[in-house]
């Protein structure tokens, strides 16, 4: 199945976005990985560009809108607000697209759809909002830096045909590899150059003469032509999609082909059908790829078993003019009509051609009989191979559905685990236990703020607060006893449960106190609205604090429970932990498949993960030590 656009296929895209220069940009949407951007275009209306980055680029509509604002999301939405389309174009013949918009400076969307992909912001030549930094041999991706494209490779469409070929002749690698990666123009569409010349796919580059180059070039050239003046289709195979491309390949012969008036149109119903098509796990994917090779080698093996039938029947229908060509050349003589194609003395043979199209080698030291024997010879092993592809192609027909019923086992299973764990008092607040197995619980809100404070801040307990507006008050139970340690674990719980997680903040600081600093009055003037508390006396911080927790699987009571607290406060507790920091990936997305991970409904994750946008930084397998227990 296919995964992501050609450079091709982005060559008739890019035509086809066209329609958007003169419109005019008026939001942007992040789900997960994608974007999705909308226009306003004059006599077309609305128009949302989806974009899966590494992958795909098509006309969509989102489904839903997401609730809450990504950063990249929100960047594009105001420095775009209402910029004008004023070019859309392809890097060369690369997988890299170009949206140039003005507003009151100039901007440049470029959507990156190799490798992982990218969608990056410029500003008059400087990066101010990206999906993903990253960081290349030759270039960096982040805000701040200037934006360099990816280094040029050659382009087939402008180039001519004595570089063309030039680049073909320098290769050390076969023909088919040299046109996917030096020139461009990827797997499929390099198989479809060499199917159309004629040429071996598999020969070394360097090795083809002035006609297999002419052959290769004007191939291209064809090809060219008809992505001129497209056909995009999605083409089935039993049904199901496997591919979607702007013109007919000859890979697609035996596939059923609905046709679209665009590419654009085309990629959006092949993206469609795939995210709505049952998902596969890589084993099965494997057992598929492994059957259609099976049938394809049952197919061949069977035609094959045919071909030589019907060149011995045929051999036997002439049977005396071949029996009288065998013996000239035989005897020395030089055979005439107009079966004879060639002889080879050093070889022993004489080629022969059967109507005009099918031709076949002769042992002219044999008599016809024995020729046709060994022909039948042929067969018997042609037909030997058709039942051993057979009786593997039943193998892993069964195979795969086996493997099938396992996965929906799994499935079943998976959902079954999927039940609330058992509720303690604490998770009303957002809550962790230290290393020491201290009890620290925070306010979510400014009710629950207040309620950690006024009910539960004790005498013997310790307070925590991060050193910043719109953090939770954190109460460390019986922390007069714990060590630096828990106190450390508690203000990094805070800061991590802050807005500064939100705002994408590095690292910062927060303090703890006694239960005696933290007061409800308010100095002589002042006022102190719900949720905030009056901290009075020396505070005890705690600096440079990384913004870093861990999600994380304990057990409490005997009981499982799922977790977001610091790194050091679960490490030794958990056998599944997965450390997280401010990052791109949106909450829900997060929040789904933490609830996939860990087999917990997502409103279990949803209560305990911190505000705003995360990404994953590592996953770790641990043996838990000891269990926590509740206070």
């Amino acid at each position: 199945m296919k995964e992501g656009l050609s450079s091709a296929d982005l060559y008739v895209l890019v035509r086809e976005l066209q329609l958007l220069i003169g419109g005019h940009f008026d939001k942007a949407y992040q789900v997960e990985g994608t974007v999705t951007l909308r226009f306003n275009v004059q006599g077309s209306g609305r128009r949302e560009l989806f974009v899966e980055p590494g992958h795909w680029l098509c006309f969509r509509e989102l489904p839903e809108r997401p609730e809450k604002s990504t950063r990249l999301a929100a960047a594009l939405r105001k420095d775009l607000d209402n910029a004008r389309v004023v070019a859309v174009a392809q890097r060369g013949f690369d997988r890299v697209l170009t949206i140039s918009l003005e507003r009151d400076a100039a901007y440049v969307l470029v959507l990156e759809l190799f490798g992982k992909g990218n969608v990056t912001l410029v500003r008059e030549g400087t990066i101010v909002a990206t999906l993903r930094t990253q960081e290349f041999r030759d270039r960096k991706v982040a805000v701040g830096e200037p934006y360099e494209f990816p280094p040029p490779i050659a382009d087939p469409v402008t180039l001519p045909e004595a570089e063309f070929t030039a680049i073909l002749r320098s290769s050390k690698e076969s023909v088919v590899k040299t046109l996917a990666a030096k020139l461009n123009f990827g797997g499929p569409l390099a198989e479809e150059i060499c199917a159309r010349s004629g040429v071996d796919k598999g020969a070394k580059a360097a090795t083809l003469d002035a006609t297999g180059l002419a052959a290769v070039h004007r191939a291209w050239r064809e090809i060219l032509e008809g992505l001129g003046r497209p056909e995009p289709a999605v083409m089935r195979r039993d049904g199901v999609v496997v591919d979607v491309s702007p013109i007919l390949l000859r890979a697609h012969a035996t596939l059923e082909r609905q046709l679209f008036p665009t590419l654009l149109e085309a990629v959006g119903a092949f993206v469609g059908a795939v995210e709505s098509a049952p998902r596969t796990d890589p084993h099965i994917e494997k057992l598929q790829r492994r059957l259609e090779h099976q049938r394809d080698a049952l197919s061949a093996a069977r035609l094959e078993e045919v071909r030589l039938g019907l060149l011995a029947e045929m051999l036997y229908a002439h049977y005396a003019d071949f029996e009288h060509l065998l013996t000239t050349v035989r005897e020395g003589g030089e055979p005439e009509g107009p079966f004879v194609k060639r002889v080879d003395r050093a070889a022993r043979s004489v080629v022969v051609s059967i109507a005009d199209v099918e031709e076949v080698t002769l042992d002219y030291r044999q008599t016809l009989d024995e020729n046709v024997r060994s022909i039948y010879d042929e067969r018997k092993e042609a037909r030997s191979k058709a039942a051993g592809a057979e009786e593997a192609l039943t193998a892993t027909t069964a195979e795969i559905e086996a493997a099938l019923k396992e996965a929906a086992r799994a499935v079943k299973k998976a959902r079954g685990k999927a039940k609330p764990t058992k509720a303690f008092w604490f998770e009303a607040y957002r809550w962790f236990f230290s290393s020491e197995g201290f009890l620290v619980i925070g306010g979510r809100d400014a009710k629950t703020n207040d309620a950690v404070v006024k009910k539960h801040l004790k005498e013997g307990d310790r307070y925590a607060h991060a050193d910043i507006h719109g953090a939770p008050s954190c109460v460390i139970k019986e922390g007069s006893k714990a060590s630096e340690a828990t106190m450390n674990e508690a203000c990094a719980f805070a800061l991590g449960m802050s807005k500064a997680w939100s705002a994408g903040i590095a690292s910062g600081g927060a303090y703890w106190v006694l239960p005696e600093q933290v007061s409800k009055e308010a100095e002589s003037g002042e006022f102190l609205p719900r949720g905030a508390f009056m901290v009075r006396g020396k505070r005890n911080f705690v600096n440079d604090i990384p913004l870093r927790l861990a999600v994380a699987e304990i057990e409490i009571d005997g009981h499982r429970k799922i977790v977001c607290a610091p790194e050091a406060a679960v490490a030794g507790k958990s056998s599944r932990l997965t450390v997280i920091g401010p990052g791109e990936e949106d909450r829900e997305s997060l929040v789904r498949r933490f609830g996939r991970t860990f087999s917990v409904p997502v409103e279990e994750i949803q209560r305990i993960l911190p505000p705003g946008s995360s990404v994953v930084l590592s996953t770790e397998d641990l043996e838990p030590q000891h269990a926590a227990g509740p206070e």
